[in-house]
């Protein structure tokens, strides 16, 4: 368990302990602001309660990275249930992006949400609240988290000037938690790593987890904001070929969530904006263009940095 995320959700955890141990089977939603301070905490819960690590037949996590929670995702849910804990006192299922359940997997979960074996806890996670079926937030016991003001005063220190440089990292707990490790002069090495990438390179980077992936994702969008139009052509062209599938789902949220955060949103026409942008966060991939989509990214991330002169 990952002492820095006990010390700075000790109090969350402490209240999520009493819910379980006062129990005889949860069903928990664990709901905030940010990217993945949730996720952090649920993940935390079973070995905080318990007292040791955690055995596989004990914790079952189900992660759609982008993708819908299905029917075939429930049907391992209730076999997993089926049996009772085999080291833990407790067996538990944590669901990260719950708002991703389609409605015939939530229809199919009611039933388990409700009346959950008496050694179950279920732990789901979401940014999203008011984005669930009515019927699972009504079998659910809600518990808001935030992170403490401490820990980003905390990181704030720790890497200085690259606190204002890096937006995102005040809206994404893990992001930060490394940066906090890691220090600033390993952060500035790692942008002026990215900076000399050649295309291909920075494309590989771009899907890693974590502050390298996002700093790749900077760097990309630095790219095609300054590039000349035939260049920013030939780059996007290099991007759809290269990356595809649910790779390609992936980077576009990930470009969204820099647009979106990092960028100032005053002005009565940039609503259309923040809506659209907002959108593809929740989009399920099956309903997505990609390619489509990536553009429109790109335009509306272009006229933020180049105005009126977009294309000039």
């Amino acid at each position: 368990m990952d002492g820095l995320i006990v010390e700075y959700a000790k109090d969350q955890l402490e209240l999520l302990k009493r819910i379980v141990e006062r129990s005889e089977g949860a069903s928990l939603l664990i709901d905030g602001e940010d990217l993945s301070y949730q996720r952090e905490i649920s993940l935390a819960l079973p070995e905080y309660v318990e007292k040791f690590p955690p055995k596989a037949s004990d914790v079952l996590e189900i992660d759609p990275r982008g993708e819908n929670i299905g029917i075939d995702d429930v049907r391992t849910i209730k076999d997993f249930l089926n049996y009772s804990p085999e080291l833990y006192i407790r067996k538990y299922v944590i669901v990260h992006d719950c708002e991703r359940m389609t409605q015939q997997a939530a229809n199919a979960f009611l039933k388990t949400l409700e009346e959950p074996p008496e050694y179950a806890v279920i732990v789901l996670n979401t940014r999203h609240w008011h984005y669930l079926l009515p019927t699972i937030r009504s079998r659910v016991f809600r518990v808001s988290v935030r992170v403490p003001k401490r820990f980003w005063e905390a990181v704030e220190e720790r890497i200085g000037n690259l606190w204002e440089r890096l937006p995102l990292l005040r809206k994404d707990f893990s992001m930060a938690l490394e940066s906090y490790r890691i220090g600033q002069e390993k952060i500035l090495s790692l942008l002026e790593n990215m900076k000399s990438l050649g295309s291909d390179q920075l494309l590989k980077r771009v899907m890693s987890k974590g502050l390298e992936g996002y700093l790749a994702c900077r760097e990309l969008l630095e790219r095609f904001s300054k590039a000349e139009p035939k260049e920013f052509f030939a780059l996007f062209d290099r991007v759809v070929d290269t990356i595809t599938g649910k790779d390609a789902f992936l980077l576009i949220q990930k470009l969204v969530r820099i647009v979106l955060h990092e960028n100032v949103w005053e002005e009565t026409g940039d609503q259309k904006s923040v809506s659209f942008l907002d959108s593809i966060l929740r989009v399920r991939m099956a309903n997505l263009n990609t390619k489509i989509t990536l553009m429109n990214v790109l335009i509306v991330h272009r006229k933020r940095k180049r105005g009126v002169h977009a294309w000039s």
